[in-house]
C-alpha cells in the first residue's frame, strides 16, 4: 500500500525528531517524538493501525503483570535468529506511544527506492508488542493480534489499576471482541491469566510445569502467594490441589462450586538434564513440525534464574514453535539471551558484577528476592542489596504493597542494605518489621552516594566472586542508568 504525503511526513517527523532527543539530549526517543505527532494528528494511531492491515504481517502480543519484557524480547531475539525482520517495542516502552513510536520507527527507505524516490518500506515480517496490561484493550483493537500471550496477573499499582480483577475482565473482553482464529498462549499454573481463555472457543496453547521439576529441585518450603485466592467466575473459595508448597505457582486448583479447574500443560517443563531444563510438548502434530524438527522435547541451559524466568521461556517456546521455529534455532538463541537494561540487566565494574532488577509489586520483588538467595547465596554468606524506592506517578502512588512481600523469609540472607529514592523511610520501616537488625540500614537521599555507598561494600566482600544487588522501582532506573551504564 502506498503511504500518504501526510504519513510520510510524519515518518520524518518522527526519525527527525527521535535523532534530536538521542544525540543532543542524549535521551531514548521512542514516546516524546509520538506524543507530539499526536498532537499534530490526533488519528495517527488508526492511520497507521491500517497499514498494519494491510500489509498482512502476523503480530503478536504479550501481557500480563510480570515478565511481559522478558518474554518479548525472548521471542523477537529468537525470531531475528532466524532471520526475520522484527517490529518490537524491546525497551520496554508498553504504552500506546511506546508501541506505535516501534512501528513508525520500522519505516524506512531502502537505497533503490531512495535512488527512484519511491515508498517507504515496513521493514518486518514479525511485530512483537509487549503492551503494558492497561491498554492492551485499546491496543489490541487497534492492532488486532494473531496471538495474544499472556503470562500472569498479580497486583499491581492499585492506586492505577484498581482491583486485579477489574484487570483481568478487560482484558477478558477485550479478547472476546478479537477474531476467534486469535490464538490464545496461556499459563496452566497461574489461575487468573488462564481464565481469560476460560468458556472462548479461540485456539489456545497452555504452558507450564510438571510436579516432577519442582521435586527435583528439592524446593525449600515457601507460601502459595498466588492472587487468584477465589474462584475468578463465582468468587467462591479456590482450591489448590497441590500436595507440597512450591512457590507461586498452582500446578493443580480447581472451584468445587461452579468447576473451574486447571488444564494439564501442553507444553511444559518437566524436569532437568544435568544443568538444563527440559521442555515437552504434548502438541506434535503438524503445527510443530515433529518430522523436521526431531523429536518435540527440547534442553537448553538457561541464562536467566528464578522459577518465574523458566515460565518466560516456556511462553516464549510457545510463541515460536506455533510458527515452527526449529530447535537449532530456538536453543542456541535462549542460551545466549541477554535481558536489556530496565527489567533484569548485569554490569560489571571491575571485579564486582551488579544486578539490577525492576521490582513494582508484591509477587515481582519477592520473586527476585527467590533468585537471588537461591543462587548467589551459594557463592556469598549474605546478600547486599540496595533498594532505590520511590512513589512518582509511574510508579504507582501507593507504597502499601511493600507489606506484602515476603521479606521474613530471606532476612537470613541478607547482609548490608542501603536505602534511596523519594521513599526510603517506609521501605526502612518495612525491613526493621521484617527482622533486619538497623545497623545493617543506611538511608542515603542522594542516588549517587547510594550507589558509591554499595559499591563500596561489595568491593569489600571477603568471596572472590564480588556481588551487589540493586532492586529498584521504575523511574530510578533510567537515572541508575547514567551512572553505572
Amino acid at each position: 500500500m502506498i503511504l500518504r504525503l501526510k504519513i510520510k511526513a510524519e515518518i520524518i517527523l518522527y526519525f527527525f525528531l527521535k535523532y534530536i532527543l538521542n544525540n543532543v539530549f542524549n535521551r531514548e526517543g521512542d514516546v516524546l517524538p509520538v506524543h507530539i505527532l499526536k498532537k499534530i494528528d490526533k488519528d495517527i494511531f488508526d492511520n497507521f493501525a491500517s497499514y498494519i492491515h494491510s500489509y498482512d504481517i502476523p503480530v503478536i502480543f504479550v501481557t500480563g503483570t510480570n515478565g511481559k519484557t522478558t518474554t518479548a524480547n525472548l521471542i523477537t531475539d529468537t525470531l531475528m535468529a532466524a532471520g526475520k525482520n522484527v517490529c518490537a517495542n524491546s525497551n520496554g516502552a508498553n504504552m500506546s506511544n511506546g508501541v506505535f513510536g516501534a512501528i513508525i520507527g520500522s519505516y524506512g527507505l531502502s537505497t533503490i527506492n531512495r535512488l527512484l524516490g519511491l515508498d517507504f518500506q515496513f521493514n518486518a515480517d514479525f511485530i512483537v508488542i509487549e503492551a503494558d496490561e492497561k491498554v492492551f484493550p485499546y491496543l489490541s483493537s487497534k492492532l488486532i493480534p494473531n496471538v495474544v500471550v499472556i503470562t500472569n496477573f498479580y497486583r499491581d499499582q492499585l492506586d492505577r489499576y484498581g482491583e486485579i480483577n477489574t484487570t483481568v475482565f478487560e482484558i477478558k473482553r477485550a479478547i472476546k471482541n478479537l477474531s476467534g482464529n486469535t490464538i490464545l498462549i496461556l499459563p496452566s499454573f497461574e489461575p487468573l491469566a488462564m481464565s481469560t481463555g476460560y468458556g472462548i472457543n479461540n485456539p489456545k496453547i497452555y504452558y507450564g510445569f510438571k510436579r516432577e521439576f519442582f521435586k527435583e529441585k528439592q524446593c525449600p518450603e515457601r507460601a502459595v502467594s498466588s492472587d487468584a485466592l477465589t474462584c475468578p467466575y463465582c468468587k467462591k473459595i479456590l482450591f489448590s490441589g497441590n500436595d507440597f508448597n512450591q512457590n507461586v505457582f498452582l500446578l493443580k486448583f480447581k472451584c468445587e462450586n461452579c468447576g473451574f479447574t486447571s488444564i494439564e500443560p501442553d507444553i511444559y517443563i518437566s524436569g532437568y538434564k544435568g544443568e538444563k531444563i527440559i521442555i515437552k510438548s504434548n502438541k506434535i502434530g503438524a503445527e510443530y513440525d515433529r518430522k523436521t524438527d526431531g523429536a518435540p522435547d527440547s534442553d537448553f541451559k538457561p541464562t536467566l534464574s528464578g522459577d518465574y524466568n523458566m515460565a518466560n521461556y516456556l511462553a516464549a517456546y510457545s510463541v515460536l514453535k506455533n510458527y515452527k521455529i526449529k530447535n537449532d534455532i530456538i536453543i542456541p538463541s535462549f542460551e545466549n539471551f541477554q535481558t536489556k537494561f530496565g527489567r533484569s540487566f548485569k554490569k560489571y565494574i571491575g571485579d564486582l558484577e551488579i544486578n539490577v532488577d525492576l521490582v513494582k509489586n508484591p509477587t515481582g520483588l519477592s520473586r527476585v528476592l527467590e533468585k537471588i538467595t537461591d543462587v548467589y547465596n551459594k557463592d556469598l554468606p549474605f546478600i547486599d542489596i540496595l533498594f532505590a524506592f520511590s512513589d512518582r506517578d509511574a510508579d504507582g502512588r501507593d507504597v502499601s504493597w511493600i507489606w506484602d512481600v515476603e521479606f521474613e523469609k530471606y532476612i537470613k540472607d541478607i547482609g548490608k542494605i542501603v536505602i534511596t529514592g523519594l521513599r526510603p523511610f517506609d521501605m526502612a520501616i518495612r525491613l526493621k518489621t521484617a527482622g533486619v537488625d538497623k545497623s545493617l540500614i543506611s538511608i542515603e537521599h542522594n542516588l549517587k552516594k547510594s550507589l558509591k555507598k554499595i559499591i563500596k561494600i561489595g568491593r569489600s566482600q571477603g568471596s572472590s566472586n564480588k556481588k551487589v544487588f540493586i532492586l529498584s522501582t521504575y523511574t530510578e532506573l533510567s537515572r541508575i542508568k547514567k551512572h553505572i551504564m
